[in-house]
């Protein structure tokens, strides 16, 4: 469960939201996906926003 609420604090970042007031540097994978969302077309940037949000809807953490 923590990998999803990674995941979900991690969209959080292109939605406006976050989780941590803190900031930090973005490992490897985190970059990694950054990129690849960032090459998703408007359209499915919003179908990911929409899928973190239920995760994070459902998360019992």
């Amino acid at each position: 469960m923590e990998k999803a609420q990674s995941f979900i604090g991690f969209l959080g970042i292109f939605s406006g939201l976050s989780l941590s007031r803190r900031s930090r540097r973005l490992n490897s994978e985190e970059a990694k996906l950054v990129e690849q969302y960032r090459a998703l077309s408007e359209n499915d940037r919003i179908a990911m926003r929409y899928l973190a949000d239920a995760m994070h809807r459902v998360s019992r953490f």
